[in-house]
């Protein structure tokens, strides 16, 4: 039996395969971004292990600069899914690269924590596995390191593993360690290398990691794709010595130091879209097809006008009392009967009119495209108790 996926990971869009070279072009959302990934790994890890059964396995965030805002504020897609992941968007003042890294992180950790609070809401997910997530990023002082499956050296006298951590900077730093497995005693340890920035890029590092001989292991740390990974990490021996030597792929881009005085970051979060509870309701005409035929486009014409007294001022106004969120009208042509069907899912009620061409070729199309928008509006008021609409009630 196929295993429902869980939702496993948060994702910082996108990932710059270079170091060298900035994640976005405008400078505050490259630092945002950057910022946010050790939060982001951390949370992950977390999500990985409360197992939360979900269609996707993946948030990912989109960072934009705000003008209207001076804290961190996060909007995160509730409507029933329709991509292959989950979305949001974190908003990020001029004001951010200001802040210290420690502060950009936990604004980052508060920003990320609520936008998936926000979106369990909607999926029905338990709250209380969400806050553990959030105290495990806590308990790991916002800084993810991952430790690599030791090797074994040729006669066995020594194991050397690679040891990665996530960086202010948004990129790993990855430095190997030799014990005896005699006694498990540490006996060297390199500097650290550039690594990646994702954890995934650490797993790939890790692969890479060979002994050579007995007297040498070296590792190529930087596990980008192919086309840029690189960089070398070394340990030698001569006698009872151990010589470190590091090669870099890439100069990491640094990022400000900040202000240690200044006031945490305030940090929002909303839900977005037709279903949440942040948007005013709204009622609306998404049209529809196929528009084949010179008959079927001149009722379309005449429809689309007598719908848009559903999305007028009035309109909207009578529908706001609905109780539900979104009301969203559409029609198919050549159906294979007229008719006027409705569905409730969440809080949106979708109208779905079926036109015949048979009934295009036997009735006036203004009497029809009356007759439909009225059957519209009943549908509406029958499944939510609205009153008449106030541009359609009896002349």
């Amino acid at each position: 039996m196929r295993r429902m996926p869980v939702l496993s990971l948060v994702y910082p869009w996108p990932a710059q395969h270079r170091a060298d070279r900035p994640t976005d072009d405008d400078p505050v959302v490259d630092v945002a971004i950057r910022a946010c990934r050790s939060v982001a790994a951390l949370y992950s890890e977390a999500l990985r292990e409360v197992a939360i059964p979900h269609r996707t396995t993946e948030l990912r965030l989109v960072t934009a600069r705000t003008e209207q805002r001076d804290g961190v504020h996060g909007s995160v897609h509730v409507d029933p899914l329709s991509e292959g992941w989950e979305s949001g968007t974190v908003f990020v003042p001029e004001s951010f690269v200001d802040h210290t890294p420690r502060a950009r992180a936990e604004a980052l950790l508060e920003v990320v924590h609520g936008m998936v609070l926000r979106l369990g809401e909607a999926r029905g997910w338990d709250a209380s596995l969400l806050e553990k997530c959030r105290q495990h990023v806590v308990d790991r002082d916002l800084e993810h390191r991952w430790t690599a499956p030791a090797k074994t050296s040729p006669g066995r006298r020594h194991e050397a593993r690679a040891e990665f951590r996530m960086m202010p900077d948004g990129y790993g730093r990855a430095r190997l360690v030799i014990v005896r497995t005699l006694d498990g005693a540490e006996v060297a340890t390199s500097g650290e290398a550039l690594a990646y920035c994702t954890p995934q890029g650490f797993l790939r590092a890790a692969k890479t990691l060979r002994w050579h001989g007995k007297d040498r292991v070296a590792m190529t740390p930087y596990g980008s794709a192919p086309a840029w990974s690189g960089g070398e990490v070394s340990l030698t021996r001569s006698g009872d010595a151990w010589t470190s030597t590091v090669v870099d792929r890439y100069d990491v881009r640094p990022v400000p130091g900040g202000d240690p005085t200044l006031a945490p970051l305030e940090v929002s979060v909303v839900g977005r879209g037709e279903t949440a509870d942040e948007a005013p309701p709204r009622a609306t005409f998404v049209g529809g097809g196929p528009i084949q035929t010179p008959t079927i486009r001149r009722f379309h014409e005449v429809f689309s006008q007598d719908m848009g007294r559903i999305q007028s001022p009035a309109g909207q106004s009578w529908w706001s009392e609905a109780g539900l969120r979104v009301l969203e009208v559409q029609v198919a042509y050549q159906a294979s009967r007229t008719r006027v069907r409705g569905r409730v899912t969440g809080r949106r009620l979708g109208v779905f009119v079926d036109v015949a061409d048979e009934t295009l070729d036997e009735r006036d199309h203004v009497q029809l495209s009356r007759q439909l928008t009225e059957d519209v509006i009943g549908l509406a008021r029958r499944r939510t108790g609205l009153g008449e609409h106030p541009e359609l009630a009896p002349d």
